[in-house]
């Protein structure tokens, strides 16, 4: 059985009916369609490339059972969704159906455990670190999709920007949830996503797609974000000329 159904096997044990449901599953196949195509603009080998694809398919599947449990996909208030996420491939009572080599699983578990995290773990080996980016930038790039699509639709309430927030996001920095205290600061925060993206397909896909633009136009409170969105665009506009 092919990847693909096995995972619409375990999917179709929780409702998909459900619209948070129902976005998740999308978010899964959209987000393992862009590892592929990662995965193939750096001339990865057959195997490597369906390992970034699997790794796309399935780094997000304990959110089914994240929403199930705690009726909330807010890590901050149920649990660490990536950690999740191994548990479900990996644990003892595993029902997820997937049969993963022993040579594979640890490139999983490391690239799933860390694709939400603000850095990847030091003690990554050079081929787990490359899966791990992989996922991460196939992933920001979904999640600025459903962003300016409204899926996923952004608190904002005109706050300012803190000062942390506002340095690292001029100095062209992946963005710390930890440091974000204003709904602003959030808002930047995945705008920032771009400053992170790890491969020239990711920012082919990004400009293609028009996401930055999208999330932007999706935003209220636009005389508030236009500077750093300019700014990030600029950063864009210098990556383009110099590759």
């Amino acid at each position: 059985m092919q990847d693909i159904e096995i995972f619409k096997k375990y999917v179709s044990n929780y409702d998909l009916n459900d619209p948070n449901i129902e976005q998740k599953f999308f978010h899964s196949i959209r987000v393992s369609n862009n590892a592929k195509e990662i995965a193939e603009s750096i001339n990865l080998n057959d195997k490597d490339k369906h390992l970034a694809t699997f790794i796309g398919l399935t780094h997000d599947i304990g959110r089914f059972l994240q929403w199930k449990v705690y009726g909330t996909f807010a890590d901050s208030k149920s649990i660490d969704h990536a950690l999740l996420s191994v548990q479900v491939l990996f644990g003892n009572d595993s029902d997820s159906g997937f049969v993963i080599s022993d040579e594979d699983a640890n490139i999983i578990r490391v690239a799933i455990y860390n694709h939400n995290k603000y850095k990847i773990q030091d003690d990554a080996t050079e081929r787990e670190l490359l899966f791990a980016k992989i996922i991460r930038d196939a992933d920001k790039l979904d999640l600025l999709y459903l962003l300016g699509e409204k899926d996923i639709v952004s608190e904002e309430d005109n706050s300012e920007v803190t000062d942390v927030i506002h340095n690292d996001f001029w100095n062209y920095k992946e963005l710390d949830k930890s440091d974000c205290k204003t709904l602003t600061d959030k808002i930047l925060l995945k705008m920032a996503f771009i400053f992170d993206f790890n491969f020239s397909k990711s920012f082919e896909i990004l400009e293609r797609e028009s996401l930055l633009d999208n999330y932007f136009n999706n935003l209220k409170y636009k005389e508030r974000y236009e500077k750093y969105y300019l700014h990030a665009k600029e950063f864009l506009k210098a990556k383009k000329i110099s590759e």
